[in-house]
C-alpha cells in the first residue's frame, strides 16, 4: 500500500532556497550522525543544507524538473536483496508518499522524472519502473513498450534537447559517449555525472561539483561549504527544462 506522511506544513529548505525561482541541487552525503542521508544547495554553492533526517538509507535523488518535488529510493541497507522503496517529497511542505517497489524489480539504481513532472521512473537491475504523481495507491508498475526511451533518458546522465550524448563512469573517470558512439574522456578523477541544465554536465570531485558546458569555454567549481562527506548521487532541479 502507499503511504503517505504528513510533514509539519513547513518546507525542509523554507528560507534557504527559493523554491520554483532559483536551481538547486540534491545529493547525498554522510551527515555528522554518520547516517546516509540528502543534502542540497544552490547551483552557484556555498553552505549545504541538510533535506533528511533519518536513520535509514536515502539514495539515488531526482529532482523534478519544476523544482518542487524530490523522489529518492529509501532502504535499510544496501544488500541486493533489501526492499527499496520510492519517496516523493514535497518540498513545499515536507509532505511524503511512499511508494513500495514489487520484488519482482530487483535492486532500483536511478530514477528521474518526465517532461512535465507526472510521473517517476526507476532504473533496476529487471528494467524500467513508474509510478505515477500523485501516487496512485498501488506498487510501481512496469514502464510502456512505448515509453521505454523516455524513461531510459530520464535516468540516465543523457545530455542535450534533444538528447544526443550519455555521461557514464568509465575506468578513467567521466567520459562522454556522443552520437556515433565515440567516447570522451570528462574526468580522470571525477565520479557520479548528472544533467546541469540543457547544455552542460557536472560530476563531483571531493567537496566540489565540476560543471562544463558541451560547449566551449572552462569548467567551473561549484563549492560545497561544510560538505557532508562522501557528496555523490545528485540531480539539479527548479531549471524548468
Amino acid at each position: 500500500m502507499t503511504s503517505l506522511v504528513l510533514g509539519c506544513g513547513l518546507s525542509p529548505i523554507d528560507h534557504r532556497i527559493k523554491l520554483g525561482e532559483e536551481p538547486f541541487v540534491v545529493f547525498v552525503g554522510e551527515g555528522n550522525d554518520h547516517n546516509t542521508d540528502l543534502f542540497t544547495t544552490t547551483t552557484s554553492g556555498g553552505h549545504v543544507y541538510q533535506l533528511t533526517f533519518t536513520r535509514v538509507i536515502e539514495a539515488a535523488p531526482a529532482l523534478a524538473n519544476g523544482g518542487t518535488m524530490v523522489a529518492f529510493l529509501r532502504m535499510r541497507d544496501t544488500m541486493p536483496s533489501t526492499r527499496r522503496d520510492l519517496v516523493i517529497m514535497n518540498l513545499e511542505n515536507g509532505a511524503e508518499k511512499t511508494v513500495p517497489l514489487p520484488a519482482s524489480a530487483g535492486p532500483a539504481r536511478s530514477m528521474g522524472w518526465s517532461a512535465g513532472d507526472s510521473v517517476v521512473y526507476v532504473r533496476t537491475d529487471r528494467g524500467l519502473w513508474q509510478a505515477n504523481v500523485p501516487a496512485s495507491g498501488t506498487a510501481a508498475s512496469t514502464v510502456p513498450a512505448s515509453d521505454t526511451l523516455v524513461a531510459s533518458q530520464a535516468t540516465a546522465a543523457w545530455l542535450g534537447q534533444p538528447p544526443f550524448a550519455e555521461a557514464i563512469p568509465c575506468p578513467t573517470g567521466i567520459c562522454l559517449i556522443g552520437p556515433r558512439h565515440d567516447t570522451t574522456a570528462l574526468s580522470a578523477t571525477g565520479h557520479d555525472p548528472m544533467r546541469w541544465g540543457r547544455d552542460s554536465v557536472a560530476w563531483f570531485e571531493g567537496s566540489e561539483i565540476v560543471v562544463r558546458s558541451l560547449g566551449a569555454g572552462r569548467a567551473r567549481r561549484v563549492v560545497l561549504k561544510d560538505a557532508p562527506a562522501n557528496p555523490r548521487a545528485g540531480s539539479l532541479g527548479g531549471t524548468g527544462n
